[in-house]
């Protein structure tokens, strides 16, 4: 009896222990795959990502996984997809300021500018969120494309007041200024957003503008040029190339 005992607890022993090591390659399995996916985010490949993410999900049912999901959807514009994503996320961890802030950029893009600044508010309001000033550009930005311009500087303001080095909330302060038809104030921010980001296309397009707004084509000029020579093949690089045949 004791040997059929001695016995048993081996197998059940080696049994368990084959469970722990099957589990262990799982979960290092799912590790593997939800590393490439960021990888490939970071490679702006979302459809490698994509694939690398769903396999992690077979092993890690986690809110990093589905905020991982959310961005390659949302870089391919499967938006209905990465709102669900996102969506998870959040439900498996409601707390986390990253994935609230994901969402709202979901709904920016999706022109749901009252649902971005729900959760871009949410995101800033969280004292564990580490770029709280992200949060309050993209504020900025629903605010502004609402059409409500003030409230859009308010929260560009408090942003640079927190990160003073992030060019983006400088460049949106900018194309606000300009849309409120004051030039020289939105060249003023413009500039600050090529200093801090001097390879900044989006920014040197919106001052070309500006410059063009304040009758100084030569300075436009230079500008185009430089967008052309940074994103010649994208859409403000085209628009570029169109401006600069009629200042010829």
């Amino acid at each position: 009896m004791t040997r059929v005992k001695g016995i048993l607890t081996i197998v059940l022993c080696t049994l368990l222990l084959i469970s722990c090591s099957a589990t262990k390659e799982k979960v290092d399995a799912g590790e593997v795959h939800y590393i490439l996916g960021v990888s490939y985010l970071r490679e702006n490949n979302p459809t490698l990502a994509l694939k690398e993410f769903l396999i992690a999900y077979n092993s890690e049912d986690s809110g990093r996984v589905h905020s991982g999901l959310g961005q390659a959807y949302q870089l391919k514009r499967a938006f209905k997809e990465a709102e669900e994503h996102y969506k998870a996320a959040l439900r498996r961890d409601e707390d986390n300021p990253q994935f609230a802030n994901n969402l709202a950029a979901l709904y920016l893009d999706m022109g749901r500018w009252d649902a971005a600044i729900k959760y871009f508010n949410q995101a800033a309001d969280n004292l564990l969120f580490t770029t709280p000033e992200i949060a309050l550009t993209g504020l900025g930005v629903a605010y502004y494309q609402k059409g409500e311009y003030l409230q859009a500087i308010i929260q560009f303001e408090k942003s640079i007041n927190l990160a003073p080095r992030f060019a983006q909330t400088y460049y949106h302060l900018g194309e606000t200024y300009f849309a409120l038809d004051k030039p020289d104030l939105a060249l003023f921010q413009l500039n600050h957003a090529i200093d801090l980001s001097p390879a900044y296309a989006g920014a040197y397009y919106k001052r070309a503008l500006t410059y063009l707004k304040l009758k100084n084509n030569v300075a436009a000029r230079a500008d185009f040029m430089r967008v052309l020579a940074l994103v010649p093949d994208n859409e403000i690089g085209r628009l570029s190339k169109d401006y600069l045949r009629l200042l010829k």
